[in-house]
C-alpha cells in the first residue's frame, strides 16, 4: 500500500473498530464515506477536494481498478478547473499512475505533468507533495531509462536525501533508487548500494508491510550476491527468503526472490524455485528474462554433473 498525502493519512487513521482494522479495512471505511458524500452533495464546494482524497485513498490502496477510478477522479477534477494548488496536487497524483505503465509517450506526458506540478507546488522540500514530485520524476525517469534520465535521476535522489526536512517515506525511496542505479549500472560501487539499502530499511521500519520495504530486501539481496564476499549469499538467501514468504501481495517480488534463490542454491531446490516462478501468472518481462538466464544456468549445471559422472 503507498503512502497517502497527510490530511488522508488523518482521516484513514480516524477509521475505528474491533478487532482493529487494516490499514485496507479502514481505507475501504473512508472511501465508502466519500463516496457518499460525493453522490448526496455533488455541489459541495470543496467537491474537488474530496475527488482528490478518494483519489488519494484509491491510489494508496493499489487493488484492482484502483489506479483506473483514481484518473477518473483526476481528469474530473481538472476537466471542471480548480485552485492552482489542487491542479498541481491532480497533476503530480495521474502522473504518478504511469509510473508503472511504462510506455515511453505516457512517460514523456507524465513528465510534463511533473514539471507543471512543480511551477505552482514551490520549491519547500518539507512539504509533502514538493518532496513528492521529485521522487515522481524520478521513477517516470527510471522506467524510461534515455541518454540522461540516470544523471538527472541521481542528482533527484540525492537532493531528497541531503534534506532531512524531506518527507521520510520518499527519503527511503530516494535511497532505494540510489542502490537501484548503483545495481544496474555502477558494478564498481556494491558497497555504497548496500549502505543505502539499509538506510531505506531504517527509514521504513515503521511501514514493514509496504512495497518498498520488501523491494528494498531484494535489491539488497541482489547486490549482496554480486559483491559475493564472505556472508553475503548466506545474508541474500535469509533476504529473499524473507521477501518470498511474506504474507503480501507482491507476487513480483517473491518471484523476483524466488529466482534469486535458484541462482545462489543447488539442485534440486533450485529446480523447485524455478518451477514455482514459472507456474505463476502474468510475468513481467523482467522476471521472464531471468528466468530464462536461470534455465540456462540450470541446464548448464546437469550438463556439467553428467560430464563429471562419465
Amino acid at each position: 500500500m503507498g503512502v497517502l498525502s497527510p490530511i488522508m493519512d488523518y482521516v484513514v487513521q480516524k477509521e475505528y473498530g474491533f478487532p482493529a482494522p487494516s490499514e485496507r479495512e479502514k481505507l475501504g471505511k473512508a472511501l465508502k464515506r466519500y463516496q457518499y458524500i460525493l453522490g448526496q452533495y455533488p455541489n459541495r464546494a470543496d467537491i474537488g477536494e474530496i475527488k482528490f482524497g478518494m483519489a488519494d485513498m484509491l491510489v494508496g490502496r493499489g487493488e484492482g481498478g484502483d489506479y483506473k477510478n483514481a484518473l477518473r477522479l483526476y481528469n474530473n477534477i481538472l476537466e471542471a478547473g480548480a485552485s492552482p494548488y489542487l491542479t498541481a496536487r491532480t497533476k503530480l497524483g495521474k502522473a504518478e499512475l504511469y509510473v508503472p505503465a511504462g510506455k515511453i509517450k505516457e512517460i514523456a506526458d507524465a513528465l510534463e505533468l511533473c514539471e507543471s506540478a512543480a511551477k505552482n507546488l514551490g520549491k519547500d522540500l518539507s512539504n509533502f507533495f514538493v518532496a513528492k514530485v521529485i521522487i515522481v520524476e524520478a521513477d517516470l525517469r527510471m522506467t524510461r531509462d534515455a541518454t540522461g534520465d540516470h544523471a538527472r535521476t541521481f542528482k533527484l535522489f540525492e537532493k531528497l536525501i541531503k534534506n532531512k526536512k524531506a518527507h521520510w517515506y520518499f527519503r527511503a525511496r530516494a535511497a532505494l533508487g540510489i542502490a537501484e542505479l548503483i545495481l544496474y549500472h555502477k558494478p564498481n560501487k556494491v558497497g555504497e548500494g548496500i549502505k543505502s539499502c539499509q538506510e531505506a530499511l531504517k527509514l521504513l521500519k515503521e511501514r514493514t508491510n509496504d512495497y518498498f520495504f520488501f523491494k528494498t530486501k531484494v535489491i539488497l539481496a541482489e547486490l549482496n550476491i554480486r559483491r559475493g564476499k564472505k556472508d553475503d549469499f548466506a545474508r541474500a538467501q535469509r533476504l529473499c527468503k524473507e521477501v518470498a514468504t511474506a504474507k503480501n501481495p507482491f507476487s513480483d517480488l517473491a518471484n523476483r526472490a524466488k529466482l534469486d534463490l535458484a541462482e545462489i542454491s543447488k539442485n534440486p531446490k533450485a529446480k523447485k524455485l524455478y518451477a514455482e516462478v514459472m507456474e505463476s501468472e502474468a510475468l513481467d518481462p523482467y522476471l521472464i528474462a531471468k528466468a530464462k538466464e536461470i534455465e540456462k544456468t540450470l541446464m548448464q549445471k546437469e550438463k556439467n554433473k553428467w560430464a563429471k559422472r562419465k
